[in-house]
């Protein structure tokens, strides 16, 4: 089984901590999903951080080789 998208995990997410915050569910399935839960958030995190190191390559970098994380001029930034 494939990874769900980054849009799915946090579906499932929310589904997850509604049935923790119910209090609905014994503790073996608590901690099942909670497990699963820790699963979906870490593929959001890494979703997320690959989105951002695009980001960051799109902006090009400063003179000194750091991240251009701000709008600015052309001659703020290099690409490539």
């Amino acid at each position: 089984m494939s990874e769900p998208n980054f849009e799915e995990s946090l579906v499932r997410l929310e589904e997850i901590i509604r049935q923790l915050d119910g209090g609905s569910t014994d503790l073996e399935m608590s901690l099942v999903r909670y497990e699963e839960g820790v699963r979906l958030l870490k593929n959001c995190y890494t979703v997320l951080n690959s989105a951002q190191r695009k980001i960051e390559i799109l902006r090009g970098t400063s003179a000194d080789g750091q991240p251009v994380l701000e709008t600015g001029g052309e001659e703020d930034f290099k690409t490539g």
